[in-house]
């Protein structure tokens, strides 16, 4: 490829490590359908703030009054071994309190207080590796990801569902030269394999479908869209023991839809990127938004 396509294949590889780090708090997997060549790695370091202003039920309607909010950090090991095979490690640190203004629906005494409840989320595994490279990019991968640290994950104030997950997922871009050598379009799918809770199947579908362009050989810009689907868990209307309560977070069946832009500007050796993201619509889930900023430092090794 030449000097341009080179700089779209990078600034979307960052990009992608913005879109899919925390929008979907349970994987912290950097997708990217365009690899780096071998020996070439990035360290990541990803900001996020995420206001959940209200809950959608199960049939669409909306139950007010019950906000939270959650801020995390991110830091990720990104090295290619091979110009095919690459691997990425990383842990989030998470906090999260709730906001009200309604009494706590679960009444512990952490969301009574609004207090911030803070810890280490869950360690993510990935490995992938590269099909195509070209102006069409085929990238299959499979992670693990697994709870860092004993959190709770029962109230408003939790920061994970505290469970083991086997992702396999692709991901899939190409340069749409015949618009524009500086358009692409990207996009992702993954199933996760979750650990059952009450014998129940939480096995999860995501996808991702990205606009891209680059307007200058440093400045990237994308909207994206996100879909979430549960295969298993309990909707809302659903739950009848206490049991099943207690483990409301971890089988509540989440499907959701999330619209997202971002924007990444490449320095001499660090890239800086932004994105914006609103929750718009679902099942048993929040409305919302979040806000995203990170860094990412490559290097030869």
């Amino acid at each position: 490829m030449g000097s341009r396509g080179d700089s779209l294949v990078s600034s979307i590889a960052v990009g992608a490590i913005l879109v899919c780090a925390f929008c979907l708090v349970s994987s912290t997997v950097s997708a990217q359908a365009w690899v780096p060549p071998a020996k070439v790695g990035a360290v990541n370091l990803i900001f996020q703030h995420t206001d959940h202003t209200s809950h959608l039920l199960d049939d669409g309607s909306r139950l007010d009054g019950y906000n939270s909010e959650s801020r995390g950090v991110l830091l990720e090991l990104d090295y290619a071994f091979t110009d095919r095979f690459s691997f990425t490690v990383g842990l989030p640190y998470i906090g999260a309190r709730y906001t009200g203004p309604e009494p706590s629906f679960f009444g512990l005494e952490i969301d009574d207080c609004m207090c911030w409840n803070n810890g280490f989320q869950d360690l993510s595994l990935t490995a992938r590796y590269n099909i195509f490279n070209d102006r069409f990019a085929l990238t299959p991968s499979i992670s693990y990801g697994t709870p860092a640290s004993t959190y709770p994950y029962f109230g408003e104030a939790v920061i994970g569902r505290y469970l083991d997950e086997l992702r396999l997922a692709v991901d899939a871009g190409v340069r749409v030269d015949a618009l524009s050598p500086r358009f692409s379009i990207s996009g992702r799918y993954s199933y996760a394999f979750v650990e059952e809770v009450l014998d129940l199947n939480l096995d999860r579908s995501n996808a991702y479908l990205s606009f891209n362009y680059l307007f200058t050989p440093k400045l990237f810009a994308g909207l994206s869209f996100y879909w979430q689907y549960t295969h298993g868990g309990l909707r809302s209307s659903e739950f009848e023991t206490d049991e099943q309560w207690m483990e409301f977070d971890r089988i509540i069946k989440d499907n959701s839809f999330h619209i997202g832009g971002m924007v990444s500007y490449s320095f001499s050796r660090l890239d800086v990127f932004f994105s914006y993201v609103e929750f718009v619509d679902g099942e048993d889930t929040h409305l919302g938004r979040s806000f995203t900023i990170g860094f990412s430092a490559p290097f030869e090794f």
